[in-house]
């Protein structure tokens, strides 16, 4: 049987996940309006009902699991009765060779008792959340199962959307397999299945159908790849407004959607929070002060560009300051800022040419990729428009070379560009449960130090046993200065800029930041790995001139 709420909510607050202040004001306000109170804590607390049954686990000194993950051992299956399995939701399992027992209540102790006399040995209990655990056992005696054939594409949306929020997931992708469908979310950038009990019964045809129409899309196209987007109101208790970008694309087995979720207008994004170190952050903020010039922002599609360009945005937005924005999509709706989202009937270029025209103080080009684009926003730059904008390229100086390659002149790039700052995304280490550990000889060589701590993750109930919990920058930053500049105009590689601006102390690599994030304890070197490399050309202590 499922644990009482009580007895979760009890777990939170002795876990540290919930305050028990809080906690008496949302059961005084459920009380009021007659709501629930597991759900309100949910909403509030922004995670899911897992997080509490891992709570729970904790408490009892034992694993959490997702059954769905592991195979049943059939011999002792067949030694428990089918009644006893459904009834009091007990299941068999094989993990790392060892049989265990699922269970939903670890405090059921005469069935759980009674389970290991009928296996003949004394083996561990592991925990489970009920949904998820039920539908296990459905799967491993599917003879007893009768499926429902009448499954909600409507509800299952808003249970999908829904988990998505509380996980703080970027992305849904809904595919199909073999077994019908597969709901998957990106959570912290990476990528975990979501088993939905909504999800029984209902074709994955049907809840693509549905995404279509809220996106206006051509649901009778199925064969070609198709974009477009809705705003989605998820209820009370969580009471959130989501904008959605949806992409489709014909598959071997059908149609694939994945949904990039972006909060509403009533987000706020700040400088402080994106991960950039004091001395960046000093050198950042003194360059979207400039009254002109053109500050670039590098990086792969989902490294957090965008979101580095509005908080820089949100800094200046100011009543006296009139900024415009041109974007394809707008992700973030800002209070007092002009954006025209480029479509058919109007490019970059066009739509930036037609700004000009309207007295702005501040431009934002949600991309240059193209020549024509490029040259209309380094004009901007030119004549007294401080100029923001993003463009695809593996480091800060290959910016430069990329806009020469575009077919921009150098002596208008060195006339106009600020800076250029390249981003990746890493995961911060759950400050609940991270461990120090003295690094060893490898890990000492890459962060370049004789001796030094670092942290490993761990995994807890905060962070849903991952060890990691939200994401954070790490930058790669290239302050130009007029002797940099003066190299850029002459049409200079990229190995000549980054070797002057090493020199000079204007630039920053991404290994190194990312390295003093690992010694800082905020991340790991196996993150730091994943997103840069360390070369030969990286600073050790810089000191930026300001």
């Amino acid at each position: 049987m499922a644990l009482s709420t009580e007895h979760l909510l009890n777990a939170g607050v002795m876990q540290g996940l919930l305050e028990a202040d809080a906690l008496e004001k949302l059961r005084l306000n459920a009380r009021r309006t007659r709501s629930d109170l597991l759900e309100d804590v949910l909403a509030h607390c922004r995670f899911p009902l897992s997080v509490l049954y891992r709570a729970v686990a904790a408490q009892h000194g034992m694993d959490f699991i997702y059954p769905l993950s592991f195979p049943v051992p059939v011999d002792a299956l067949k030694k428990l009765p089918r009644a006893l399995v459904r009834k009091r939701q007990v299941l068999p399992l094989i993990l790392n060779g060892e049989v265990l027992v699922a269970t939903a209540d670890p405090e059921d102790r005469a069935t759980l008792d009674n389970v290991q006399r009928l296996l003949g040995a004394r083996v561990r209990i592991a925990l489970a959340e009920p949904a998820t655990l039920e539908m296990a056992i459905d799967r491993a005696l599917p003879e007893d199962y009768i499926a429902i054939q009448d499954g909600d594409a409507v509800a299952l949306l808003d249970d999908v959307l829904k988990a998505a929020y509380l996980l703080h997931a970027s992305d849904v992708h809904i595919l199909p397999d073999e077994a019908g469908m597969r709901l998957r979310l990106r959570v912290d950038g990476v990528l975990q299945d979501y088993i939905s009990p909504m999800a029984v019964g209902v074709a994955q045809a049907s809840l693509v159908s549905r995404i279509k129409v809220l996106a206006r899309l051509d649901i009778s196209e199925q064969r070609e790849a198709q974009d477009g987007g809705f705003s989605y109101h998820l209820a009370a208790p969580i009471d959130q407004d989501y904008n959605i970008r949806v992409a489709t694309a014909p598959v071997r087995l059908g149609e694939r959607i994945t949904m990039r979720l972006l909060a509403g207008a009533q987000k706020k994004i700040t400088l402080h929070e994106i991960g950039m170190s004091e001395m960046d952050l000093t050198m950042f903020r003194q360059v979207i002060r400039k009254p002109y010039g053109i500050i670039l922002l590098t990086g792969p599609t989902g490294s957090g560009k965008s979101t580095t360009l509005y908080a820089a945005l949100q800094e200046i937005n100011t009543p006296d300051v009139n900024i415009m924005t041109v974007e394809n999509p707008i992700e973030y709706v800002m209070e007092g800022v002009s954006q025209i989202q480029t479509g058919v009937k109007i490019t970059f270029a066009e739509a930036l040419r037609s700004f000009l025209r309207h007295d702005p103080d501040v431009l934002m080009v949600g991309e240059i990729r193209d020549e024509e684009t490029a040259d209309v926003a380094l004009k901007a730059a030119m004549t007294g428009h401080l100029v923001f904008s993003t463009l695809h390229t593996n480091t800060t100086c290959g910016a430069v070379v990329r806009l020469v390659d575009i077919g921009c002149e150098p002596f208008l790039i060195g006339a106009t560009l600020s800076a250029v700052i390249g981003q990746r995304l890493v995961r911060r280490l759950c400050p609940r449960c991270c461990k120090p550990r003295e690094a060893n000889a490898e890990e000492l060589a890459l962060l370049g130090c004789e001796h030094a701590s670092v942290f490993d993750a761990v995994g807890c109930a905060s962070c849903q046993g991952s060890g990691y919990r939200g994401r954070m920058g790490v930058f790669e930053t290239l302050w130009l200065d007029d002797e940099l500049l003066k190299l850029v105009s002459r049409g200079c590689t990229e190995e000549a800029l980054e070797s002057l601006a090493v020199r000079r102390k204007r630039m920053v690599s991404m290994w190194e930041d990312g390295a003093r994030k690992v010694l800082s304890g905020l991340t790991t070197l196996e993150e730091l790995q994943l997103v840069a490399m360390k070369r030969e050309a990286s600073l050790s202590t810089p000191e930026l001139l300001g």
